[in-house]
């Protein structure tokens, strides 16, 4: 999933910044705002990227992101059967350009409202929400949608459905120091309140180490 790629393009509580957000279902949006931090036992420090972030548990593997989807950074990989990747977290550094996205802890409410539909429009997004990862830093949090439509004749009117086979939470922020995250949570075969709240615990927890 090249969401990273797709928003360079285009441009603690959670609470919303601004207005509804767009196309969550309720009972998810609820959940992502109400989340509280669980307990995450293990601390990981990377010294090929120069952060630290707190985890559910020590990764069975961390390999980098170049080998999962060709672009820098990391994937801790939590479970796992043979090949297949069950749970994990996907750290991407410099994962926008410094020009491509506002500072969203100083972007007003309606220049939220267009940068999210327009980081919506052009993504496979089920929805997205800008929150408050912290009280003092703001953060863009979307889920994959299930199903994609796609244009297949090139008409610019969709005329087919394509289904994926699980749905993945993302998250895109800047560090204390300027470093511009994006985050991507794997949890197979279908996304856990419990696992998308202990990603929104670990990304809070991130900081940059020498």
């Amino acid at each position: 999933m090249k969401s990273y790629r797709k928003l360079a393009v285009v441009v603690g509580a959670m609470a919303l910044l601004s207005g509804a957000p767009h196309a969550f279902a309720e009972e998810t949006a609820q959940m992502v705002q109400e989340s509280v931090s669980p307990a995450l036992s293990y601390a990981y420090e990377s010294t090929a990227y120069g952060y630290r972030i707190r985890c559910p548990k020590q990764p069975a593997f961390v390999i980098p992101a170049v080998e999962l989807d060709g672009h820098e950074g990391e994937v801790l990989i939590f479970e796992n059967e043979d090949y297949y990747i069950k749970h994990a977290w996907i750290i991407h550094v410099n994962a926008f350009s410094e020009d491509s996205v506002p500072n969203l802890n100083a972007i007003s409410p309606e220049e939220s409202v267009e940068l999210l539909k327009g980081i919506m429009d052009s993504n496979g997004y089920e929805g997205i929400m800008l929150i408050n990862l912290t009280e003092d830093n703001k953060a863009i949090f979307a889920t994959t949608a299930k199903e994609i439509e796609i244009d297949e004749d090139g008409d610019g009117t969709p005329d087919a459905t394509a289904r994926a086979d699980s749905q993945m939470a993302v998250l895109f922020f800047r560090g204390t120091n300027g470093s511009r995250y994006g985050l991507e949570l794997i949890d197979n075969p279908e996304l856990r309140d419990a696992s998308v709240a202990a990603f929104l615990s670990g990304a809070r927890s991130m900081q940059a180490v020498p």
